[in-house]
């Protein structure tokens, strides 16, 4: 093996991913990231507020998902899905 394989590999056993991402995920990544768990942060704290369980359920999701989750596309319809969730739930069931 040579220097640049070795270097290479404990980058991504550092957690650090392929090069220009931070722990898997693109800058675009990291945005969307921050952008949804705040989203979660606000549902949790009203659905606290409200006593309203399926909003701080998905506030829960949106602030716990993007951990699991390093695909910006994928992060992006998670939380669209995870936003329209309660609203969804409000009105038809």
């Amino acid at each position: 093996m040579d220097e640049n394989s070795v270097i290479a590999a404990a980058g991504l056993l550092g957690g650090q991913g392929a090069p220009g991402t931070l722990f898997g995920l693109t800058m675009w990544g990291a945005l969307a990231s921050l952008f949804f768990s705040g989203i979660g942060l606000f549902y949790f704290k009203r659905g606290r507020y409200q006593n309203d369980t399926n909003k701080t359920a998905c506030g829960v999701a949106l602030l716990l998902y993007p951990y699991f989750v390093t695909d910006t596309l994928y992060i992006t319809l998670i939380g669209l899905a995870l936003m329209a969730l309660p609203y969804l739930m409000e009105r038809y069931f």
